[in-house]
């Protein structure tokens, strides 16, 4: 009965937050089964917020940074009582009703999102791949949920409070970059494990839809029967004969300030494994593609050496370009900023 009494409690809560922070102003719904967006959109009236109508207007993705609430946050119901609470903004506002990104940072979002993020996709793959609500927030974190001692619901383990990319809600996702990320001497390498990992949860967004694919001539001459086990990075290129790469970590090393983790363990049935996007061959080459410029590409895979892995390269890059729209050139290369 208690989990009952809090469970209502959260959902009561959410229906007050909607008028929470912007009394009086009127909310907008997006088209479909969504929830309002208080006090109007855009949200502010700097270029920058002419940009994110463009963005709307073009790829019906709500880049939202004003009036975003610990609800906003946490609107996934089915899992309300559970694991983690996602919260944001300086840790001395904790409380704060409504949490805002600081101004002098929309400038590098809005600049995120048009340069390294819809200049390489097309209409149709944001339609498909995006949630409607996008949050650009400062500090996204999380902490322990709780609803006090006498209520029986325990909160998560909180080991990883610090957040760059909040996912899973049924409307919305959220995006965080540290001041580190922003302005340190490898801000360049930052923003590209960003541009890649939010990349490649868009395609495992599409891909969990059923919508994603990929052509017969992709999977012709790979001997999937080979069980071979290799932990030796040099031995391990013997993988690269046979067309297998190299698997990459879904985050792309977000958050950790170091290079990318590549698992050299072989056992070639894993690349097989479909109901696990980390390990399926076709997703490990869009990771390779993503991350690795041309130049680098050559230099991890000589094609003198393994034409195979360029074949199956070209075949990747054609069908994502001409099936939904990516350009995964552009996303290794990053575009020059305007």
């Amino acid at each position: 009965m208690k989990r009952i009494i809090a469970l209502a409690s959260i959902i009561i809560a959410t229906s007050a937050a909607f008028t929470a922070c912007n009394d009086g102003e009127e909310a907008i719904t997006p088209s479909g089964n969504y929830s309002p967006i208080r006090g109007g959109f855009p949200q502010g009236d700097s270029r920058y917020d002419s940009i994110i109508n463009d963005i709307k207007n073009e790829y019906g993705v709500y880049l939202l940074y004003k009036d975003i609430t610990e609800t906003d946050l946490n609107r996934n119901w089915l899992s309300t009582g559970t694991g983690d609470i996602y919260v944001a903004g300086p840790e001395e506002e904790r409380d704060a009703p409504c949490w805002n990104l600081p101004e002098e940072q929309l400038p590098y979002y809005v600049d995120y999102f048009r340069y390294d993020i819809f200049s390489n996709i097309s209409k149709k793959f944001a339609n498909s791949a995006f949630p409607i609500k996008m949050y650009m927030i400062d500090n996204l974190r999380t902490e322990p949920r709780d609803f006090g001692d006498d209520s029986g619901i325990t909160g998560g383990t909180n080991s990883d409070p610090r957040q760059l990319l909040m996912k899973g809600n049924f409307d919305s996702w959220a995006i965080s970059f540290t001041d580190e990320m922003m302005n340190s001497d490898e801000a360049a390498y930052a923003l590209k494990q960003q541009r890649c990992m939010l990349i490649i949860e868009l395609i495992k967004n599409v891909d969990g839809k059923g919508e994603l694919g990929s052509p017969d001539e992709f999977w012709s001459g790979f001997n999937f029967a080979d069980t071979m086990d290799i932990k030796d990075p040099a031995a391990a290129k013997y993988k690269y004969k046979l067309g297998f790469v190299d698997m990459i970590n879904d985050n792309f090393g977000t958050g950790q300030r170091k290079q990318v983790w590549v698992d050299y363990y072989f056992t070639s049935t894993v690349y097989w494994e479909k109901s696990n996007p980390n390990y399926n061959l076709f997703t490990t080459y869009i990771k390779n593609i993503m991350w690795l410029t041309t130049e680098e590409f050559e230099e991890r895979y000589p094609i003198a050496q393994y034409p195979m892995i360029h074949q199956k390269r070209d075949i990747v890059i054609g069908y994502m370009k001409d099936k939904h729209g990516i350009d995964l050139i552009g996303i290794s290369h990053g575009t020059k900023k305007q």
